[in-house]
């Protein structure tokens, strides 16, 4: 008797069917793994290719200098080297209307394929909520890479002054140097006299080391700024003693400042400490960054991550230490979620913000 050899490619006659259709199961199952698997280094291969030997651009919405331009600055030294394809990152400066032209820019002129992102200024994202019309931008529509620290204002005296205390403020009219109407330097102090009573005279028109320049030169008594700006630009300030600090304007109170009194603290009317807290909020993505809207997914994937990797980067944190620049990170989702709550926010709180925000000069001259 003969015996047939199965036919190449088919079942043998005497494995059973089930087994054969696990088989098939099996083999459909590592072959869907194996495409998986070789789709990722592709995917991430196609990021690579298109940043490597570009140029990326980082536009900072303020002058050179100030604490936007010396954080942003810092990063793009670091930041390239976690980017795929590792891109040269360019910093370009575009002051103009506190921030705005910048975010204009980003928003509707600069290329959407990832070779452009932006150093927005803190009170950018909050702007169109607030109504004000200069601001062309969509903040839900734009794509938030993180923010690198929270940034809280303090509004200080120069030490021969006769201002010590934030009740001195009520009492005399104390003259603090300001970049523009837009601006946290003039809003702040602005703000507070409608809803504290206090009397500070914003002197405005100056560029941001330049105010800090009028405050030692006595054309000034002080100014209200970020405090990790002043640690970085006017650090001998603080070390010397050369300051008095007389109100810190967060939501909670900094590490190292347990001594200076809060600002919200005078705030006395519940709408309006509701209204206050909602513009302070602002200083909890103190440092953000922004890509435009409609950039392949992909590439804003790549760039969060080499935010966020940069955040981590022992070097990034060595040279920050170094500069004085504070590291307090927030991830791009984590942002989106936050601008999410304050777009849902009651209306009448919001209303009672751009009420305040108004009477400070807020949306004035841009």
């Amino acid at each position: 008797m003969t015996h047939e050899s199965p036919a190449r490619g088919s079942t043998p006659s005497h494995m059973p069917p089930l087994t054969s259709g696990i088989l098939f199961a099996c083999m459909s199952i590592f072959a869907s793994m194996s495409l998986a698997l070789a789709a990722r280094p592709a995917h991430a291969d196609d990021v690579a290719e298109f940043y490597k030997g570009k140029t990326v651009m980082l536009i900072v919405g303020s002058d050179a200098g100030g604490g936007y331009d010396i954080n942003a600055r810092v990063l793009a030294h670091y930041m390239a080297r976690h980017i795929p394809g590792q891109p040269n990152i360019v910093v370009q400066n575009m002051p103009g209307a506190i921030g705005i032209k910048a975010m204009n820019y980003i928003y509707s002129v600069a290329p959407k394929d990832g070779t452009v992102f932006s150093a927005a200024v803190n009170n950018m994202p909050y702007d169109p909520l607030f109504g004000d019309t200069a601001s062309k931008f969509d903040t839900l529509k734009l794509n938030w890479l993180g923010s690198i620290s929270k940034q809280t204002n303090v509004c200080l005296a120069w030490k021969g002054s006769r201002f010590k205390s934030l009740d001195d403020v009520t009492q005399h009219t104390m003259r603090v140097s300001g970049t523009g109407p837009a601006g946290w330097r003039s809003m702040l102090p602005m703000l507070f006299n409608s809803i504290a009573k206090t009397k500070f005279e914003v002197i405005n028109g100056y560029t941001s080391p330049g105010s800090m320049l009028a405050v030692e030169r006595g054309e000034v008594d002080g100014i209200c700024a970020d405090y990790a700006t002043l640690k970085t630009a006017q650090n001998d300030w603080l070390e010397n003693n050369k300051v008095t600090l007389l109100a810190q304007f967060g939501l909670t109170r900094l590490p190292g400042l347990d001594n200076v009194p809060m600002g919200l603290d005078r705030v006395t009317d519940p709408v309006d400490h509701k209204a206050t807290r909602l513009f302070l909020s602002q200083q909890e993505f103190g440092r953000p960054y922004v890509m435009p809207p409609n950039v392949p997914t992909e590439r804003v994937a790549a760039m969060r991550a080499a935010f966020d990797a940069t955040m981590k980067d022992p070097a990034f944190l060595a040279e920050a230490a170094k500069q004085r620049l504070d590291v307090s990170p927030l991830t791009g989702p984590s942002m989106e979620a936050l601008f999410k709550d304050g777009y849902n926010l009651p209306k009448d709180v919001v209303a009672r913000t751009v009420t305040l925000l108004r009477s400070a000069g807020a949306f004035g001259t841009k």
